[in-house]
């Protein structure tokens, strides 16, 4: 939910400081981030600044360098951040971060929780693995970014306070930030450098309109271009806005574009040396008033939109019309240089042009037409979303199922078309979300929310997914409709088993399971059990976790629900496993596989049979291990299921290390670990991290086993996956026993039992002690050894009486 990005994309203005950044896919391999936008075209001037900023960087000292550039709005600043981060790029090896922090959009500044967020993910965190604290984030973020040479643009900040949290804490970075206002306080805390921007010089001012409108006009006109400027005030914005209308007026002069700017009103009173912001409102004034009216309506409607760019179909919706009629009046408006289309099929509208084209609706249209337009758009994203989401998860029970019947075949490039709509309106959609919450349309917002559940869960969007939820939750709350607040607390519970928050996932999942009671709703209750013991699964509470799913199982075979009941018994098949109970485990599991293919669902099949590879692998069986997990690879692969497939790789490696086919092991292991970078999962990244490691040693690579297992500790910190770090710390034991290391293995060895124990984790704590015995072996500590051994064989017996086998 969750990729990692390196790349990005922007569209809008930059001399304005309207910055979009589109992502781009997660690349194959775990390269550096490259955000920065595009470089402005047709920069011009800003010589002074530019030498200033190199200068700063020349001279930098033990501490980060920071840059505060600020000025009104329209002079420039994302501009010239943009234009000197790509001149300096090279010194930054290990990546560029943009970050758009908002500080004056209608929609409101980003919290540095969510800004850290970003910048988290951009770093290959997960975002199920983010803490909640903005604490934690913001020490996270400088671990992330501990000695490596990063360039960080924050841009249009709304004060200091939204910046602190995004500061690295290494000399080896510099941050450039943009803002409106002063930033003082940044220039008192943190040594802040702050350059003001002032108008273009007269010089410079020219030449932007040259750059943009052709030099050969200018130079044609040069009294005019020169009274151009003054009637700009020459600000970047209003100089851009006015050029960009001669360059697509190839039969309007100069001279004729001033004269229609000086019959504004706000104009004359910049002739009167008045606030020459008001110049970008003269110059919108300017190209809205060319427009015919037909574009005029679509412009002023498209400033209700508050998502950071939209598609024909949603603007055909918007309009009220078709995708083809709004893509002509996309492209007429873009001609217009009043939106930018960023990418293909996607527009955006500049900030500043947003809030102009949304002053005009209020004035122009009446509340009737801009709520029949807001209501259109959200059906729209409504019903798409709706219709899309089963293809996603074609057996979940949604708020209403009944009008969007799951496919029965569903074609796999099917179903990755409807992600790549997910993924491409996933901003929009959260948006929109809050947008209609706002305006209290309570079951539009919690439908919507609802709708854009499985996607969210999928690619880990647990924060967004959590928020949306939340306003849903209110929603239903004032609407008093209990279907409707089960789902939402019920949504609310997985994704807070999702983030790892077992308590919070607990307390939700109560409040859904006493509404489920109450309205005798069979079906939502053994959901709500089945998750709940799925939470006490990763509480290690396999007992519970039993109970609870031997409850929802009853339910499930009462109301004939077949796919439910496969995925319960995968439930109890886990916790079976869990307490090493492995006959009980492979029977859920058998049971689980025969419905899966009695009802077709060949995603499920994939997921039984990679739980019985597991279970198969416990008690040592594995050629039936081995066909399980081939089975299931070869699911993964026909209906396209990358994260399933690197699960399934790890699996396999396992199996063949086990085996003694290194070279087979090696292999699945990198193909898994391929996959993991692609699709951003750092915790699959860290298991494939952790077989290749034990490869490399079994193939007598000591030296790049333990590089490549420093690495899978590493990312298993950043995690938080603790079982996943007792592997790891056990793992690096071994290898530095076997490099003669043995002081560095006995810490890794204690480590692991130590944090074994504290999880509760038997087996592995055994395994434990049983290397820090040989440890104590290699180092002459007879006494030692034995007091590991003995405490191995205790735990051993025990676990053994609990199963019922002394």
């Amino acid at each position: 939910m969750t990729t990692y990005l390196g790349g990005a994309r922007a569209g809008g203005d930059l001399v304005s400081g309207d910055k979009h950044v589109h992502m781009a896919a997660a690349p194959d391999v775990e390269e550096p981030p490259r955000q920065l936008p595009l470089d402005v075209p047709g920069f011009a001037g800003r010589h002074a600044v530019l030498a200033q900023l190199n200068a700063l960087v020349r001279t930098a000292g033990p501490a980060p360098v920071i840059i505060a550039l600020t000025g009104m709005p329209g002079i420039g600043k994302t501009a010239l951040a943009v234009h000197w981060a790509h001149l300096v790029s090279d010194h930054f090896p290990d990546g560029q971060l943009f970050i758009d922090l908002r500080g004056h959009s209608r929609r409101g500044a980003l919290p540095p929780r969510e800004a850290l967020g970003q910048a988290l993910r951009t770093l290959r965190v997960p975002s199920s693995r983010l803490p909640v604290d903005e604490d934690e984030l913001a020490a996270l973020y400088r671990s992330r970014l501990a000695d490596k040479h990063v360039l960080i643009v924050l841009d249009d900040a709304a004060n200091a306070q939204q910046v602190h949290p995004l500061l690295p804490g290494t000399s080896s970075c510099v941050v450039v930030v943009t803002a409106r206002r002063k930033l003082t306080a940044l220039v008192a805390r943190s040594g802040a450098r702050a350059t003001a921007l002032d108008l273009l010089s007269e010089e410079e001012a020219f030449e932007l309109v040259g750059e943009v409108a052709g030099h050969k006009r200018t130079l044609e006109e040069p009294d005019a271009t020169a009274e151009l400027v003054q009637m700009c005030a020459r600000l970047p914005l209003a100089l851009r806005v006015a050029a960009a209308n001669l360059a697509t007026r190839p039969q309007q002069s100069v001279a004729d574009t001033v004269h229609a700017l000086a019959e504004g009103d706000r104009l004359s009173k910049l002739a009167l040396g008045e606030d020459p912001g008001e110049a970008v409102g003269a110059a919108f004034d300017l190209s809205y008033r060319s427009l015919a009216r037909e574009l005029q309506r679509a412009f002023r409607l498209l400033g209700l939109v508050e998502g950071p760019n939209v598609a024909p179909q949603a603007v055909g919706a918007l309009l009220g019309t078709t995708p083809e009629a709004a893509q002509r009046l996309l492209d007429r408006l873009e001609t217009a240089g009043l939106v930018q289309e960023i990418e293909r099929g996607r527009y955006h509208l500049h900030d500043l042009l947003r809030e102009y084209a949304h002053s005009r609706a209020f004035k122009e249209d009446s509340s009737l037409v801009r709520t029949a337009a807001i209501q259109r758009l959200a059906m729209c994203y409504l019903t798409t979303a709706q219709q899309a989401g089963r293809f996603l998860d074609r057996y979940r029970r949604t708020i209403r199922q009944e009008l969007t019947a799951p496919p029965v075949d569903p074609d796999p490039a099917e179903r990755a078309r409807h992600l790549e709509w997910f993924a491409a309106e996933q901003q929009n959609l959260t948006e929109l979300v809050r947008q209609v919450a706002r305006l209290e349309w309570n079951q539009l917002t919690w439908e919507l929310a609802d709708a854009v559940y499985d996607f969210f869960e999928l690619r880990r969007y647990c924060h967004e997914n959590l928020e949306v939820h939340r306003l849903g939750l209110e929603a239903a709350q004032r609407g008093a409709n209990p279907l409707a607040r089960f789902f939402m607390h019920h949504h609310i519970a997985v994704i807070y088993r999702e983030l790892g928050q077992t308590q919070e996932a607990l307390l939700e999942a109560a409040s859904s399971l006493r509404l489920t009671i109450e309205t005798e709703d069979r079906y939502g209750e053994s959901a709500v059990l089945d998750n709940m013991a799925r939470t006490h699964l990763q509480l290690s509470d396999y007992r519970m976790a039993l109970e609870l799913g031997r409850q929802a199982l009853d339910i499930r075979r009462e109301i004939s629900d077949r796919h439910a009941e496969a995925t319960t018994l995968d439930t109890l098949a886990r916790g079976y496993q869990g307490l090493s109970e492995y006959d009980e485990a492979y029977g859920c599991a058998t049971e689980a596989l025969e419905i899966r293919k009695e009802i077709g669902d060949l995603r499920g099949e994939a997921e039984t049979l990679d739980n019985l590879a597991r279970i198969y692998y416990g008690p040592g069986r594995t050629s039936e291990s081995l066909a399980s997990a081939e089975r299931a690879l070869k699911i993964r692969r026909e209906i396209g299921d990358r994260h399933g497939e690197a699960n399934v790789l790890n699996a396999l490696g396992l199996i063949e290390l086990n085996t003694g086919r290194l070279d087979g092991a090696r292999r699945a292991a990198k193909r898994s670990l391929r996959l993991c970078y692609m699709i951003g999962d750092r915790r699959g990244s860290a298991g494939s991290l952790d077989l290749l490691s034990k490869v490399y040693l079994q193939m007598g690579l000591a030296e790049k086993a333990l590089r490549t297992a420093d690495r899978g500790l590493s990312l298993e910190d950043d995690v938080g996956h603790r079982f996943g770090k007792v592997v790891t710390l056990r793992n690096l034991g071994e290898i530095l026993l076997r490099l003669d290391r043995p002081a560095e293995a006995m810490i890794q060895a204690r480590r692991a039992r130590d944090l074994a124990a504290q999880i509760g984790v038997r087996h592995e704590e055994i395994k434990a002690l049983s290397l820090l015995a040989r440890i104590c072996d290699a180092v002459d500590a007879p006494d030692e050894a034995a007091a590991a051994r003995t405490e191995a064989k205790t735990i051993t017996h025990e676990v053994e009486k609990l199963l019922g086998n002394s």
